[in-house]
């Protein structure tokens, strides 16, 4: 309870701060990684919330990694065509150690927030209901409005699968889409926050709202930027590693290359709340 309380102790400062120095930020994730390594990404900071006026500086960033039903998508590179294969989940393409003999069920533990005071002074990790780190918190912005800035966070790669014959095995890159909140106006909270183009945005949301069914009630739809205002962090095969089996176009076969993509859910996007803005989701601890 004294780390939740730590949470919304913080925002008496983010409140003075609003008309100072803070984080400026449309959210990026700098530092791809390969396939079975530890990575060092950075969630980028690059501008303000510009649906104010003037622009408001960003003073807290909730960041989920999609964890619950994620849509998850197919697509060939040659050919371009996409096909939802959520109902499958991960486990046909990745999987936790090299001999691809542990299948990867979710991305939930994968990554973990790196300390660092560079933009915020507070920072604290989302674990789901089984105490799995699903997403951070940050608070208390405290970087100049005319610089950009980044928040590290430390994430496990999953290796490729190598199963001869498999085309599921020809993946060559893994994207997964962060959800991601800037906040600028604390006061602006999940269930009461304006539309877009009203002219009072305070926060951002960088959601892909081309996908259907991410309305929810504390971030409806109408609150997220139009298109596809994405934060992703990119997954590369690493071929010394896990090399394409045979079957595969890239090692001389006739399955085609695809790449997988993983967007959030409505239920992940609701896990964007943490106490003090929003309504947390039931049985979820920040710690």
């Amino acid at each position: 309870m004294k780390k939740l309380k730590f949470i919304a102790m913080g925002f008496g400062g983010m409140a003075m701060m609003a008309a100072g120095d803070a984080a400026f930020a449309h959210a990026s994730i700098v530092g791809a990684i390969t396939s079975g390594a530890t990575g060092f990404p950075r969630v980028g900071l690059n501008h303000a919330c510009n649906g104010t006026t003037p622009p408001t500086p960003i003073v807290a960033q909730s960041v989920v990694i999609p964890t619950i039903n994620p849509t998850i998508l197919k697509k060939e590179t040659v050919s371009g065509a996409t096909t939802d294969v959520s109902g499958g989940g991960l486990s046909p393409y990745f999987s936790t150690n090299l001999a691809g003999t542990t299948p990867l069920n979710s991305l939930q533990n994968l990554g973990q927030l790196i300390q660092s005071k560079d933009v915020f002074s507070n920072q604290i990790e989302q674990r789901n209901a089984s105490n799995s780190v699903i997403g951070w918190v940050s608070t208390k912005g405290s970087l100049a409005v005319n610089l950009h800035g980044e928040v590290p966070f430390r994430f496990a790669a999953p290796h490729f699968r190598f199963a001869a014959g498999n085309a599921n095995s020809c993946v060559s890159k893994l994207t997964v889409q962060f959800a991601v909140a800037d906040i600028c106006n604390i006061n602006q909270k999940p269930g009461s926050l304006p539309a877009i183009g009203s002219g009072n945005n305070g926060v951002n949301l960088w959601i892909d709202k081309t996908i259907a069914d991410l309305d929810t009630t504390q971030f409806p739809a109408s609150a997220i930027e139009n298109g596809a205002g994405t934060t992703n962090l990119t997954i590369n095969r690493d071929t010394a590693i896990n090399p394409y089996p045979a079957n595969c176009a890239a090692a001389g076969g006739s399955d085609p290359t695809i790449e997988i993509t993983v967007k959030p859910s409505a239920d992940d996007i609701d896990q964007l709340a943490f106490p003090g803005w929003g309504t947390p989701a039931s049985g979820n601890t920040f710690q």
